[in-house]
């Protein structure tokens, strides 16, 4: 081409300019222009290409790549290479070697560098959101630490370059402040060790509803990164939290509950001790016409009649043998209600168990399980306790409150 270049142009300097520069300048324009059309239809055949072969499968991971200039990327290192391949037939073979050549082949060689620098980049930022579609697993740690890794060499690389030693000796001369880097890397290496330990032991997870009090963080796990977790509240507020944090604090994962499909609910009432009292006749018979403690008292009231008789107790004294209380049929009552409700887990543990007596009354506590969805769950907790507040007068019981003594 120089040649042709030679015999195209008859004059030795047009404006100044010498013919071999000129021939020199044209031939750079030319390539540069070339390249640039070059990229430019490879960028717009990837982008075919990809939309030939999408399948509905992959049509996501696609417009996840197309998102972050992947293919715009790619095709931009084609530009530097180009350069660089065709430098040596642009100049003068006399002028390879002077430092117009050298410094022109450093520039390019820091340009292909960027240009691979950027592309690998959105690539591996690509490949974290890719991955985090089929996984709650967030890798996002880990693609931080190998971007990480890819700017040091690539930055050692420019180095060596613009200085013209030997990469080797760039990362000798760094070892020597290893104790530098090290406090100015500190979080980051702290970070990148958390994020290996609790990506390997499965210990948080995109999505996990955690509660660390100690930096007033109470909602979901958003991202997990190098150095900062992310934790969107239930107020929507975020926290920032530092990785190697979770590994050195304690903090609570709720995530074995929704793995479980129940969630615990676990409150008492307080009952007043003086509305406690034995069952009379009237009573059991009044009790008998609800019909979930109907089969207990005939069944409970036969059994405590044979041990009475069978010990020859007195019944003349009410204290005297086996018998039932209000507190006791109202605590068997909760269990059958608790027994007989649809949105109680079965499977799970449920009870109603007494608590320590106080001075303010005797706790009466239900322990059981239902769904994992919040609201639900709270309506359901409510629509359990309403029923109980309101029954509790059908035994002849009284809740315990300040102003109780007020209304006896």
């Amino acid at each position: 081409m120089r040649t042709l270049l030679f015999k195209l142009i008859p004059s030795n300097e047009i404006l100044g300019i010498s013919k071999e520069t000129l021939i020199t300048l044209i031939m750079l324009f030319a390539v540069v222009a070339i390249t640039i059309c070059a990229t430019h239809f490879v960028r717009l055949g990837l982008i075919a290409l990809f939309k030939r072969i999408k399948i509905h499968r992959y049509e996501q991971q696609t417009e996840i790549l197309k998102g972050h200039k992947v293919f715009a990327k790619a095709s931009a290192t084609l530009i530097p290479i180009c350069l660089l391949l065709c430098i040596p037939t642009i100049f003068p073979q006399e002028d390879i070697g002077d430092l117009l050549f050298s410094t022109t082949k450093k520039a390019l060689l820091i340009y292909l560098f960027a240009s691979l620098w950027n592309f690998l980049i959105s690539t591996l930022s690509a490949i974290n959101d890719v991955l985090s579609i089929r996984t709650r697993k967030s890798v996002h740690g880990f693609i931080q630490t190998i971007q990480l890794l890819v700017s040091i060499i690539f930055f050692v690389l420019a180095i060596s370059t613009l200085l013209d030693k030997s990469p080797l000796n760039i990362l000798a001369g760094i070892g020597a402040s290893t104790a530098v880097l090290m406090f100015v890397f500190k979080d980051t290496l702290l970070g990148f060790v958390a994020s290996l330990q609790l990506s390997l032991n499965d210990m948080l997870q995109i999505g996990d509803w955690i509660v660390m009090e100690k930096y007033g963080a109470d909602g979901v796990v958003i991202e997990i990164g190098l150095t900062v977790v992310k934790i969107r509240n239930w107020d929507n507020t975020i926290t920032n939290i530092p990785t190697y944090a979770l590994v050195s604090d304690a903090y609570q994962n709720w995530r074995g509950m929704s793995e479980s499909g129940g969630r615990r609910i676990k409150r008492y009432i307080l009952i007043d001790m003086q509305s406690v009292k034995f069952c009379d006749d009237s009573m059991l018979e009044q009790f008998k016409k609800i019909n979930l403690l109907k089969p207990y008292l005939e069944r409970k009231s036969h059994e405590l009649e044979l041990y009475n008789q069978s010990h020859n107790i007195d019944n003349s004294v009410i204290v005297n043998g086996r018998r039932l209380t209000n507190l006791g049929v109202f605590r068997a009552y909760i269990e059958l209600y608790l027994q007989n409700n649809p949105n109680v887990i079965q499977t799970m543990t449920h009870f109603v168990r007494q608590l320590q007596p106080t001075s303010t009354g005797l706790p009466l506590e239900l322990y059981f399980f239902t769904t994992t969805d919040w609201i639900p769950y709270e309506n359901i907790q409510s629509d359990i306790f309403d029923h109980i507040i309101a029954t509790i007068p059908h035994f002849n019981l009284r809740i315990y409150q300040q102003e109780s003594d007020f209304f006896t």
